[in-house]
């Protein structure tokens, strides 16, 4: 009998650091533990959503107006107690150079998320820029005007009414409900709990484990004017604006209804099936000038494929690519900087 349950434990052991190993190391893994379980079950148990619960830490630990403080409690945060798809903080010393490097007036971001990046991208903006940033949930947008302000930067939210629906507005949304009986409800929820609970136990060796040291970013970075950044306490803020909707939709109405011109860099960090198509929307509707700068996250895990198959290629385009690893864990990422040529 002990002989069993000794083998038995051997091999639940060796499941378990199997698990980690593939989490730790492999992208599909890693999204699929962090985003189809952990956030389910903490969403689950606290009844709200990770991006509330991001804001309610920096809230409590940043100090008011300072941007580097927000960035310092968000880091934190997604290393130590719960993972979440930011640009990240080894990622972002490739976004802060790039910027520093393109010196941009008038700033794209697709996908704002809870806000790290575009606290991390307005703090290093002069005074008189503006950075419209997109995003499709209205609720992550309430977040991260929250944390705007939070961190000091002047903030606004506006919601672009669209007079045509587009195909991509549907991404993202959660499956209708009422297709299930209360008790059928009720049931699949106390196993849900159950499942996660077992889940969320083997948490704790995936957070011992979690970080390598920061690593070299290379010498193909762009330099880094560390002394041209905005020290605590003597940001100058830039213009933020966060629209609500899908790229597809917005995009078309930007130099319109914001007298936009043509943007000096772009961020793109939003759905990756959307990096190709939001790009040629960029070229067609003439918001991109000779030396425009597009930088875009997550081009290995999750992947973007098609976008870096145009970018390499087409002649419009002179492409670099940043290796990195994928925000606070260990898997393989990069980011790919690429100059419209016209």
């Amino acid at each position: 009998m002990l002989s069993v349950a000794l083998s038995l434990g051997a091999v639940l052991v060796f499941l378990l650091l199997l698990v980690v190993q593939r989490v730790r190391t492999e992208g599909a893994w890693a999204l699929w533990w962090h985003d189809n379980y952990l956030e389910k079950l903490k969403d689950f148990l606290s009844g709200t959503t990770r991006p509330v619960r991001m804001l309610r830490h920096v809230q409590k630990v940043a100090e008011h107006g300072d941007a580097q403080s927000v960035l310092a409690a968000v880091d934190s945060y997604c290393s130590n107690v719960e993972w979440a798809m930011n640009v990240g903080d080894l990622k972002g010393q490739i976004l802060d150079a790039v910027v520093l490097e393109t010196r941009p007036r008038y700033v794209l971001e697709l996908g704002t998320y809870c806000a790290y990046s575009t606290v991390r991208m307005g703090r290093l903006l002069p005074p008189g820029a503006r950075l419209i940033s997109i995003e499709m949930n209205p609720d992550y947008a309430q977040v991260a005007r929250k944390i705007l302000h939070h961190a000091g930067l002047d903030t606004q939210l506006t919601l672009i009414s669209s007079d045509s629906p587009s195909p991509s507005c549907t991404q993202g949304e959660q499956p209708a409900e009422g297709t299930e009986q209360p008790s059928a409800q009720r049931r699949w929820r106390l196993q849900e709990a159950l499942i996660y609970t077992t889940l969320h136990c083997l948490q704790l060796p995936l957070q011992l484990f979690s970080r390598n040291p920061p690593n070299p970013l290379g010498s193909s970075l762009p330099r880094d004017r560390s002394s041209e950044r905005q020290q605590p306490g003597k940001l100058q803020t830039c213009k933020v604006e966060i629209l609500v909707g899908s790229t597809s939709d917005l995009i078309p109405q930007l130099k319109k209804k914001l007298d936009i011109d043509t943007f000096d860099f772009v961020f793109i960090d939003h759905w990756k099936v959307s990096y190709l198509k939001d790009t040629k929307l960029l070229e067609e509707c003439d918001l991109l000038r000779p030396g425009s700068v597009l930088l875009a996250d997550n081009v290995i895990c999750p992947g973007a494929p098609e976008y870096l198959h145009y970018v390499r290629t087409s002649p419009r385009y002179e492409s670099q690519y940043f290796p990195s690893q994928l925000e606070y864990l260990q898997v393989e990422d990069g980011m790919e900087k690429s100059v419209f040529l016209g």
